[in-house]
């Protein structure tokens, strides 16, 4: 196969997948194959619109050929899909790799080869980076190895039987081990992760039986990540699920179930949600309702899965952290077909950093997997969580730098249904009778304001009261619950933690006030229920089959975290806010999620958080750390923070940047030759020069420089070789020019040794030092100097250099000559360099020719060129003559 298109849209999500395969891919604009896979990509642009823009519509390339590029292809294009837009990608691109930035250069030039081809005419830079954007931020690069079959074959049928398959499994090696190639065949145009669980559920519905395949169980277990009959649960195990509690009845009412009655809401709320509900069974789904605290998101869940789904199970995977428990309940096949996965506050699976990517990646396999549906996920989030996940811009400390888009491309996949945050006069007129039915519906009607009878239902009002009369140390306490949540801890906050925070919380006056018992006395206020509504405060209590706590843990109530969001927006949390979480933190992720917000802040007295989140495994934070020391200037901190844990030669190199910006020369060289050797890096000579330089520091620049040249430095080579050259030392700058070139492999000192010289008329010089970067292989440096010569209007220069890499035979160059010595009016020396470029892979080169001379009006000789292009192998010269046969092409 060469060229397979693959339109799969199949079940509820139109998942398309367009797939090519290609026999042998390398990206050079002048390939065909490369340039006929950026045409099929361009073309789908076209015939699919603004759909190719979304997360459902991927465009998939298979292939083998040099692994390093197409390696470098994959990579770009899952940093482009982690950005909103073109623009952003470019702002960013600098930071990337001169590999990443070297294949979108090819990227780009093909695409406005390829609109040029099409339009005939220069489509412009907004155009060509948009379109190239498009491309690469739904590309899917699968590599296929060379070999037909893995020399590792034998070790791996090995490793089957002897680790993987059970004693039992009447399945031989060779058997399982085809059927692991067929799934990655079928699986690998996805894109997507395949969890464990996943490749398990699908072997053993083959009937291969594997070491660890967990016991059948039963349909009735616990909430802890396991399932239970939805036709099964009671009224009181909503608040079980986390639909909130409603207030006390007024004294004198009848016995009243656990809820009241259910208000119906619109039917764009309510109609939606349980239609969505009852196709599940068609296919597995994703579906989150979004709104605001105590809107009734959960209620309304909770009525519409009782309705609709009774005989399917339903799983919330809560304990010991929700993101663990959902990945072990899908991993380990807990998770049966006909399933309700309930994922209330969604946010704390989803927006978990060390989890995030993925839970998400393990849901959208899941949910794509036909053998382990149908699923429902449903979940619940506030409108502000949500927006993060679609919607936010990417930022250096975000959730994306973790290197996923896992998770915004699962929202992508999700129903959303908006919950409104209150009932309207004429839903509460049509349900007179329901709330009549009840006194607290018939309360909350007559006191809620707005008619948001939910939140008033839950407390809400309450509750605020009760915050905004609260002071002194029991404001003190919900101000640092407030913050701990705010800023990343979980919903469980140890009453050991509340309590080394809150010191920060309260002034000298009130601190000096309290007596002996005060902590206890004022947390036991806060946990008063008021009319068996929980207060601000409430204990936690962990079931008999859920991990044991050793000390008391409170929550906060959702209704005043979410207006803490808002109403501290602006307030810094206290300094005991980081002491607390680097001691008193439930969990690790608890940790490290305060410890990535105080570096957000730029927070530095709280070493010691730092240092425990680097102990569980995110030392990024200490280099963040380390430069916001940098930055404020106390570099003897840094040093000894960068040394004594080992942070690598880029920190030094940075701090001696840092140092010779503050003067301090002598620190800076000693540091910058430390980084070397820690890391063979030279960043830090490099700055160090470059500062002294714009002090006119040229002579100790140049020792600078001298010692990072001994070191192989292709920057501090090209600097001097153009430093001797401008004093005249032609000598001295030839014999670094071709050290660099012959014993450290870098031709960038000769090629402005080249340019210097060309520049200044010697072009018999200039021509020979060309010579020597071509016969060492580096003909490409030639036509990327000759291109930015051009991009700087410097055209004689890049003339020049376009003239040698021809001479030496490069197909881009000889493709560009033979176009500029066209426009010169010699034809025949025009056709002949384009016949040398179709010689040595680069056809397009005629077909180009072939456009010139028919836009002059040379058609018999645009006909003869396509010809000699399509025999080349040009598909674009073939498609041109088609037309031109059918009567059809008139550009």
């Amino acid at each position: 196969m060469d060229d397979v298109v693959v339109l799969n849209d199949e079940g509820p999500y139109r998942l398309v997948v367009e797939r090519q395969v290609k026999r042998m891919l390398e990206i050079i604009p002048s390939g065909d194959p490369w340039r006929k896979t950026m045409r099929q990509c361009l073309e789908s642009l076209e015939s699919s619109g603004d759909e190719i823009d979304g997360n459902r519509h991927r465009l998939g390339v298979t292939a083998s050929g040099p692994v390093h590029g197409l390696e470098i292809l994959r990579g770009l294009g899952a940093y482009a899909s982690a950005q909103k837009s073109a623009r952003d990608l470019m702002r960013r691109l600098p930071n990337l790799g001169r590999d990443h930035r070297r294949i979108w250069g090819h990227l780009t030039e093909t695409i406005r080869d390829l609109i040029i081809e099409r339009d005939a005419k220069d489509p412009g830079s907004e155009l060509v980076e948009s379109s190239a954007f498009r491309i690469a931020r739904r590309l899917v690069v699968e590599i296929e190895p060379t070999e037909q079959v893995s020399p590792r074959y034998p070790y791996l049928r090995s490793v089957l039987e002897d680790r993987v398959l059970a004693d039992e499994c009447r399945s031989d090696s060779a058997a399982v081990y085809r059927l692991v190639e067929e799934l990655a065949q079928e699986w690998g145009p996805r894109a997507g992760v395949i969890d464990v669980g996943m490749l398990r559920g699908r072997l053993q519905a083959k009937g291969v039986i594997l070491r660890g395949d967990p016991e059948k169980r039963s349909a009735r277990v616990t909430r802890s990540g396991r399932t239970q009959l939805v036709s099964e649960l009671e009224p009181a195990d909503a608040l079980l699920m986390e639909v909130h509690p409603v207030f006390k009845a007024p004294a004198g009412s009848d016995e009243l179930t656990v809820l009241p009655p259910y208000i119906p809401r619109p039917s764009s709320l309510d109609d939606l949600l349980r239609r969505e509900l009852s196709q599940a069974a068609e296919g597995s789904r994703l579906v989150m309702v979004v709104g605001g605290s105590s809107t009734g998101k959960s209620r309304s869940c909770w009525e519409a899965v009782r309705a609709e789904l009774p005989a399917w199970r339903i799983v919330q995977p809560l304990d010991p952290e929700r993101p663990a428990a959902l990945l072990r309940t899908v991993q380990e096949g807990l998770l049966e077909p006909r399933t309700v996965l309930w994922l209330n506050d969604a946010n704390l699976y989803l927006l978990v950093r060390d989890y995030a990517a993925q839970v998400a990646a393990t849901l959208q396999a899941l949910l794509t997997d036909r053998q382990r549906g149908p699923v429902l996920v449903l979940g619940t989030m506030w409108p502000d969580f949500w927006y993060k996940l679609t919607e936010a811009e990417d930022d250096e400390d975000a959730l994306w730098t973790t290197g996923n888009a896992a998770v915004r491309q699962l929202a992508d996949l999700a129903v959303t249904i908006k919950m409104p945050p209150a009932f309207t006069e004429s839903e509460l007129t049509r349900a007179a009778a329901l709330v009549e039915s009840d006194p607290r519906l018939t309360l909350a009607r007559d006191h809620a304001s707005s008619g948001r009878i939910t939140q008033f239902l839950a407390g809400a009002p309450h509750l605020w009261q009760r915050y905004e009369q609260s002071e002194g140390a029991a404001r003190g306490i919900l101000h640092a619950a407030m913050d701990a949540r705010r800023y990343g801890h979980g919903p469980l906050i140890s009453e050991d933690f509340l309590r080394t925070a809150v010191e920060g919380y309260m002034d000298e006056a009130t601190w000096h006030s309290l007596d002996d018992d005060w902590f206890t006395s004022h947390l036991a206020n806060l946990l008063k229920p008021h009319r068996q509504l929980p207060g601000p405060l409430t204990r936690y209590r962990p079931r008999s089959d859920q991990t044991p706590l050793t000390n008391s843990h409170y929550q906060l109530a959702d209704f005043l975290y979410e207006r803490s969001r808002d109403t501290r927006e602006k307030e810094q949390p206290a300094q005991s806010l980081w002491k607390a979480a680097a001691t008193y933190s439930r969990t690790d992720t608890d940790m490290l999620e305060l410890a990535n917000s105080a570096r957000r802040l730029g927070v530095v007295n709280c070493e010691e958080l730092y240092l425990k989140a680097a102990e569980c495994g995110d030392t990024s934070i200490l280099h963040s750390f380390a430069r916001r020391l940098i930055a404020l200037s106390r570099f003897e901190h840094a040093e000894l923070l960068i040394k004594n844990y080992h942070l690598g030669g880029y920190l030094l190199g940075e701090l001696s940047a840092a140092l010779s910006h503050a003067g301090r020369f002598r620190d800076a060289k000693r540091l910058a030759r430390q980084a070397y050797a820690a890391s063979r890096n030279v960043n830090g000579q490099r700055s160090l020069a470059h500062h002294l330089l714009s002090l006119d520091l040229i002579h100790t620049a140049a020792r600078i420089y001298s010692w990072a040249a001994d070191r192989g430095d292709p920057v501090a080579f090209r600097w001097l070789t153009t430093h001797h050259e401008e004093l005249g030392d032609r000598t001295t700058a030839e014999r670094l020019a071709h050290t660099a070139l012959t014993e450290h492999g870098s031709p960038s000192a000769a090629a402005s040794l080249a340019q210097l010289r060309a520049a200044a008329g010697q072009l018999a010089e200039a021509e020979r030092l060309c010579q020597l970067i071509t016969d060492h292989g580096h003909a490409e440096l030639l036509v990327s100097t000759a291109r930015e010569r051009s991009d700087r209007r410097d055209h004689t220069t890049a003339l020049f250099f376009y003239r040698a890499a021809a001479a030496a035979g490069h197909p881009k160059a000889l493709e560009w000559m033979s176009w500029h010595i066209e426009g010169q009016g010699d034809f025949q020396y025009a056709e002949d360099l384009a016949h040398a470029a179709a010689a040595v892979g680069n056809s397009h080169a005629l077909h180009g020719l072939a456009h010139l001379r028919f836009v002059k009006g040379r058609i018999q000789d645009a006909e003869r060129l396509n010809q000699a292009a399509a025999k080349a192998g040009s598909v674009s010269a073939r498609e041109w003559l088609i037309r031109r046969s059918a009567g059809a092409c008139t550009t």
